[in-house]
């Protein structure tokens, strides 16, 4: 497992970007839906989990939890096959 990789720039400098984080994706998820795969780079993902969680807290509470829960899960899953 890395946490870094790195990139050629055009100039040819090295570029060093961190991997995203299993645990810091999932802190998002908690805090918002959809955040933590906004973090990992799954922008669709994203939406359709904002959406689908929106609606389930709008029509009843349990399913919205129940899909916020998994939600979390899923953003740690893609931030870890993202390599952290």
């Amino acid at each position: 497992m890395r946490d870094e990789f790195d990139s050629w720039s055009e100039s040819g400098e090295v570029r060093v970007r961190r991997l995203p984080s299993a645990g810091v994706a999932a802190v998002l998820a908690i805090l918002l839906p959809g955040l933590g795969h906004v973090y990992a780079g799954r922008l669709g993902a994203a939406a359709i989990w904002f959406l689908a969680i929106s609606f389930g807290y709008w029509a009843i509470l349990v399913p919205g939890l129940l899909l916020h829960a998994i939600s979390v899960w899923s953003a740690y899953r893609a931030a870890e096959e993202a390599g952290g």
